[in-house]
């Protein structure tokens, strides 16, 4: 029995094999240059969709004195807003996901799934209710923008000129 060379077994890597081997009918020449290692490379993600959307709330009422106005704390505002979902978009529209961010004053900031800002939008903004007695409450849209960022700025403008 003859000895065999291992190496000869396994077959050669074709990356390799043709930046060795001079071009042959087998072996065509590459057209591909290799590049130098350049450093580190920069990877870039840009988001054209994003999950959610923000919206910046005001609840108006019809009494004009402050001490009047309804108190309004996350249960009151969730109430309010699934009567104004419900009414616009029945079942669907109770069945919309809110996140509440923030409560403050007669504010609210929200979060919502990114395809249920319109209807979300058109609902709030129609919608007038009975708050305590015959006090009617209604919504009104400050800010709605896919970027919490970009509606935080928007609200925080009008406190640059205040002083």
């Amino acid at each position: 029995m003859a000895a065999t060379d291992s190496t000869s077994q396994i077959p050669p890597n074709k990356d390799n094999e043709s930046q060795n081997e001079p071009p042959t009918p087998t072996n065509p020449p590459t057209k591909r240059k290799i590049q130098p290692n350049r450093g580190h490379e920069i990877t870039i993600k840009t988001i054209k969709s994003p999950p959610w959307s923000y919206i910046q709330l005001s609840l108006t009422s019809s009494s004009q004195l402050k001490a009047q106005q309804p108190v309004l704390d996350e249960l009151t505002a969730k109430s309010y807003l699934t009567s104004a979902l419900t009414q616009f978009l029945g079942l669907h529209g109770q069945a919309i996901s809110i996140d509440f961010l923030k409560v403050e004053g007669q504010q609210v900031w929200i979060r919502v799934p990114r395809e249920d800002r319109a209807p979300v939008l058109a609902a709030v903004g129609g919608w007038n209710g009975h708050g305590e007695g015959e006090e009617r409450v209604g919504w009104t849209v400050i800010g709605a923008s896919n970027w919490l960022g970009s509606l935080v700025v928007r609200d925080g403008e009008g406190a640059v000129w205040d002083g």
